[in-house]
């Protein structure tokens, strides 16, 4: 009897032993095999493979763009590393030292943990101290307000007041929503109008009318520069305003639209009222704060995304140049381009705008405001003198006046 009690003890042990070893190899196995896809990974994405899935921002630099996924880069060959020596070794010597079990408790625990933080994360950003961060883009100057088509147009009938680098910036807006010299001198429908479609760059932002591209244009040509450029819009948000807009002018005689590479990033937004690449429109999608968080993070965007948007923002301009050439009007899409224009840049520009008519004006970054990186009163006086020569050479004789 003792015998047999001893031999069944010793099976048990062994039986125990047996997992445990399994247990090691798996840990091990999957440690390892962790390790070599985050330094897979890091080997991998080079910069051909940076410009395949990273498009250019608007407030960041191409420079600094790239030293950022570098920081990732080797952030990923590092933890890689650090998986298959250091953490390897340790989980192999804890499985044998006996604390194996101990060991799985606690990788257990991260695992429950780290989906608990996230979601604690995500109720933070949703909590009403986290979301006067985001208040700025309805308290900055100019104001706007929700738009269930559009996403949020301007605040009409009034005049913001902007303070900003010791400069004081007044932007006056009419009953639509449309930047203006002055409230007391409306827009006529009546005149002959050429309407500046875009966002901030479009719009003049931190810059008195006087100094606008628009403004410019209109003194340069003699016509009337009607702005509906809104902050902050995407391609597919030019497009429908256009198009609320375009039939309230009796004699419009070009349309400006604005692109640029940078902007790309707007048109990937689906957390606002936007249109698909077969311009149909569609309600905002829900929006999860940390897919944006980590969006802004990692810079990184499927191929097939990418090729949606550039889809899309094609499309967009080229219903703009329809919607114009349909009221006899000229189309011109602005390209404003701080130099130098990276090759990514050109590759972008070209798969949107090939057969568009479009003028591409490269701006020094000293053209920019301080502090700020939208273009200065100098970078804008630039761009209207490529607008006004490319009209000049395209509109008829008797439609310059």
């Amino acid at each position: 009897m003792a015998d047999a009690i001893g031999l069944s003890a010793t099976g048990g042990v062994a039986s125990k032993t047996g997992r445990g070893v399994v247990a090691a190899r798996v840990a091990e196995t999957v440690t390892l095999f962790a390790g070599l896809g985050l330094i897979l990974f890091a080997a991998v994405a080079d910069r051909n493979w940076v410009d395949r899935h990273i498009l250019p921002h608007m407030f960041l630099q191409h420079g600094p763009q790239i030293l950022w996924w570098m920081v990732e880069r080797s952030l990923a060959f590092l933890a890689g590393f650090a998986l298959i020596l250091p953490a390897r070794r340790r989980i192999r010597g804890a499985f044998r030292a006996g604390r194996g079990g101990a060991l799985m408790l606690d990788l257990s625990l991260i695992a429950i943990a780290v989906p608990l933080a996230l979601v604690m994360s995500e109720f933070v950003l949703r909590s009403a101290d986290w979301a006067r961060l985001e208040r700025w883009i309805m308290s900055e100057e100019p104001l706007r307000q929700a738009d269930g088509q559009l996403g949020w147009t301007n605040i009409p009938n009034r005049t913001g007041v902007d303070h900003f680098g010791g400069t004081i910036t007044r932007y006056a807006l009419d009953a639509r929503g449309r930047r203006v010299a002055d409230l007391a001198q409306p827009l006529d429908s009546a005149r002959p109008s050429i309407l500046f479609a875009g966002e901030s760059m479009m719009f003049g932002f931190r810059l008195n009318w006087q100094d606008t591209a628009a403004a410019q244009v209109g003194m340069a040509t003699g016509l009337q520069s009607v702005n509906i450029s809104v902050n902050g819009y995407g391609t597919d948000q030019e497009l429908m305003r256009l198009r609320q807009e375009l039939p309230r002018f009796a004699r419009p005689v070009a349309v400006i639209a604005l692109f640029a590479p940078s902007l790309l990033e707007r048109s990937l937004d689906s957390h606002r009222p936007h249109l698909d690449a077969a311009l149909r429109w569609r309600p905002a999608q829900p929006a999860w704060r940390l897919e944006r968080v980590f969006k802004n993070v990692l810079l990184y965007h499927s191929t097939a995304r990418i090729d949606e948007a550039v889809a899309m923002t094609r499309a967009s301009l080229i219903a703009i140049a329809a919607e114009a050439q349909a009221r006899g009007a000229v189309p011109l899409i602005l390209v404003p381009e701080f130099m130098p224009e990276q090759p990514a840049e050109r590759r972008l520009r070209e798969r949107v705008l090939t057969g568009l008519p479009y003028v591409q004006v490269r701006l020094d970054r000293r053209w920019s405001i301080p502090g700020d990186g939208h273009p200065n009163g100098y970078a804008n006086r630039i761009m209207a003198q490529a607008i006004a020569s490319a009209l000049a050479a395209r509109l008829p004789r008797e439609r310059k006046h």
